[in-house]
């Protein structure tokens, strides 16, 4: 018949605990002072420890307490036991920071909300931007947006709305364009910039302000599909833009852009917060909304 061999009981928690605390702090005190008991509890649960591990874990000398070589082996071990409840604890009690996603177009994500969510971490780091850039309307349920920034008049149905900033278009270009422009010789030979996506034509521009200033039609044209190209098209000197002022104000207070003494013009356009009925009252939509509004106005 098969012997069951004797399984010694497991330690008290309290006892383990003690003993890894004298070993790492070096003293009964100092063990006593971080598990918050008295000293003599600290070498009550030790000598329990040790009488039922039938080994002897510290000497006791006139200096303290000294691991023997038995505690030296069992010791460390204890602390990294310790340690991988504390992670394990903190890993499942720890409570991720919400989560606000938000839609927009790529040029106004990389030329000015991106740059300024630094404020957006310091000012509210109990939420967390989650960016999806994107130029066609989406589908707030269905991608699980919890807030849109587009550009327009605001006209979108079955959704709710708020006017971020207003827009009125100018025009920007490189330096070198710049000058261009001012001489007689080479101001026609200064190409345009068409941004296929826009909702303002070089021709829409001209009938408002006066062809006086510019005729689109004596020019050369570059044709890019998006803000965010005709961006780099204008910063590469490639051409003249009718930009929005939110895109462009960090370049043009660089230098980096310059807008040449045309004048631009008031389309009753601009950005726009958008989300559903059921987002809208969110706090962290909320919050984020009246970030906008702060921040847009600060740049404008």
């Amino acid at each position: 018949m098969r012997k069951i061999a004797h399984q010694m009981p497991q330690p008290s928690l309290k006892s383990l605990q003690a003993a890894e605390a004298v070993g790492r702090l070096g003293s009964l005190s100092r063990a006593a002072s971080s598990l918050n008991v008295t000293p003599s509890a600290v070498s009550h649960q030790l000598r329990l420890l040790e009488a039922q591990l039938e080994v002897t874990l510290f000497d006791r000398t006139d200096t303290g307490l000294v691991p023997t070589a038995k505690g030296r082996l069992l010791l460390p071990k204890l602390t990294e036991g310790f340690q991988v409840i504390s992670d394990g604890l903190a890993e499942i009690s720890a409570k991720p920071r919400p989560l606000l996603t938000v839609s927009c177009g790529l040029a106004f994500a990389a030329r000015f909300l991106v740059p300024r969510l630094v404020n957006w971490n310091a000012e509210h780091p109990d939420t967390e931007i989650r960016l999806v850039t994107t130029s066609r309307l989406v589908d707030f349920d269905r991608e699980d947006i919890d807030i849109a920034i587009r550009f327009g008049k605001g006209e979108w149905p079955d959704v709710k709305t708020e006017k971020i900033v207003d827009q009125s278009i100018e025009l920007v270009c490189a330096p070198d364009l710049s000058k261009a422009l001012l001489a007689e010789a080479t101001a026609s030979k200064v190409p345009l910039i068409v941004d296929e996506q826009s909702l303002v034509s070089w021709a829409q521009w001209s009938s408002n302000v006066g062809g006086k200033h510019l005729d689109p039609s004596r020019h050369p044209v570059v044709r890019v599909p998006d803000a965010s190209l005709s961006y780099e098209a204008a910063v590469s000197g490639q051409g003249l833009w009718l930009a929005w002022p939110v895109l462009t104000r960090d370049a043009v207070a660089s230098g980096i852009l310059v807008r040449p003494d045309i004048p631009g013009w008031d389309a009753n356009l601009g950005y726009w917060a958008v989300s559903t009925a059921s987002r809208w009252r969110r706090p962290q939509v909320r919050k984020f909304r009246a970030w906008l509004h702060q921040t847009c106005a600060a740049a404008v």
